[in-house]
């Protein structure tokens, strides 16, 4: 029989995992042209973890399109497609692939605040079993604060709400939209401020400069941005990103004005899309969705700007640009596959942000700070549900 001339990944089925680390299926649908040399009794797709070595099948019959499921995770899956009649099989069609695993669709979120205004970032765990937060002031002693209700959905989203130098506790409702907040100096507030049906997700920053994070949510339906500004409750809107999951948004001070700027990071190209304040743009290619990079920006260098960096989910290595002199830092610093979640932040208060994983299997941080030294802390309980909290999903990419 002929060859099979081509097959591709068609539809992608993203599931959503949030606060969970529990492997789920990924669903695949696929599709393939037709065999040609006719007589044709059906076809039977191939897959597996290696190029050319493929280690589970099914037969699906006369058809061209099927949906498989797969436990794959954290890892390229690749496929290709034979047709078979009584005399015999058809060669192998061309190989599709598929990147398979979790990502942060909010990444900033996971960047850890200073609880106790001492200038250095603080280990923090929310837990989803009860909504308590746990912080380990570097300061010396913890916060704590019984904050959220898991069962309605509620996301960490810590930043400075109030501009008192402090981190404050605080909510995103997923189920409602609604945010509340625990500042340390203004005490609690809540606003209504997004769309659960519409996807949106929660991007709390300093979009105007005073000191203050801004409530703010990304729309991933339509790809806009949403900001109430804290300096007059105005909004500030505008629409920057692709609709769809592709995009995970990743504001930041990128020119190092004071303002953070919307920004995403594209996964199915490795590209970062940048909105300045005054307008401009500028896009940069780092990141390959063929290694499940994560985006992890940060000032890196201290120069007062947000450097563009990833973290390589297939080998637990991270790559970083710096903004002040347009070099580059590589660090092998992390183990996916026992759970470790990307941290950065500047945790021994030197201007400059350290390389930090919570590893969500043992509950245990470990830090490589940016001019050296090292250090481990143990400070979360991943049996009662310890997060660093964020929007958690499982991801499929088209990759060719």
């Amino acid at each position: 029989m002929a060859k099979l001339k081509r097959v591709h990944v068609l539809i992608l089925f993203a599931l959503f995992v949030a606060f969970s680390s529990v492997a789920e299926a990924a669903t695949i649908t696929l599709a393939w042209d037709p065999n040609t040399s006719g007589n044709v009794s059906g076809y039977v797709v191939y897959w597996g973890a290696q190029s050319g070595q493929y280690t589970q099948s099914l037969n699906v019959g006369n058809v061209t399109s099927t949906t498989v499921s797969t436990t794959i995770n954290e890892s390229i899956i690749y496929f290709a497609v034979r047709a078979y009649n009584s005399v015999g099989m058809s060669g192998l069609s061309n190989e599709a692939a598929a990147w398979v695993g979790t990502v942060w669709r909010t990444p900033t979120l996971t960047r850890m605040g200073d609880f106790d205004g001492d200038g250095k970032a603080d280990a923090m765990v929310y837990r989803g079993s009860t909504g308590q937060w746990y912080a380990s002031n570097s300061g010396g002693g913890t916060s704590s604060a019984g904050w959220g209700a898991p069962s309605l959905g509620d996301v960490p989203v810590p930043a400075d709400y109030d501009g008192d130098g402090r981190t404050d506790f605080a909510v995103y409702r997923n189920s409602t939209g609604a945010w509340y907040l625990n500042q340390t100096r203004d005490g609690g507030a809540s606003f209504q401020w997004g769309a659960p049906t519409l996807k949106d997700l929660p991007v709390p920053e300093d979009y105007d400069g005073d000191g203050k994070a801004d409530i703010s949510i990304f729309r991933r339906t339509t790809g806009e941005w949403f900001v109430r500004r804290s300096t007059n409750a105005s909004l500030f809107r505008i629409s920057w990103g692709a609709a769809g999951d592709d995009d995970a948004p990743v504001p930041g001070d990128y020119d190092g004005n004071g303002l953070a700027d919307v920004a995403v990071y594209r996964r199915s190209t490795g590209q970062w899309f940048v909105r300045f304040d005054n307008g401009t743009a500028i896009t940069w290619n780092w990141g390959s969705p063929f290694f499940g990079d994560i985006p992890v920006p940060a000032d890196y260098d201290g120069d007062g700007k947000v450097d563009i960096g990833v973290f390589r989910q297939a080998n637990g290595t991270w790559i970083v640009h710096y903004s002040s002199n347009n070099g580059s830092r590589s660090l092998s610093w992390g183990a996916p596959a026992l759970g470790d979640v990307p941290a950065p932040a500047d945790y021994d208060g030197d201007g400059k942000a350290d390389f930090a994983v919570f590893r969500a299997s043992t509950g245990a941080w470990h830090i490589a700070e940016a001019d050296g030294g090292f250090r481990s802390l143990q400070w979360g309980a991943p049996t009662l549900g310890d997060t660093l909290g964020g929007f958690k999903e499982q991801a499929i990419l088209s990759l060719w």
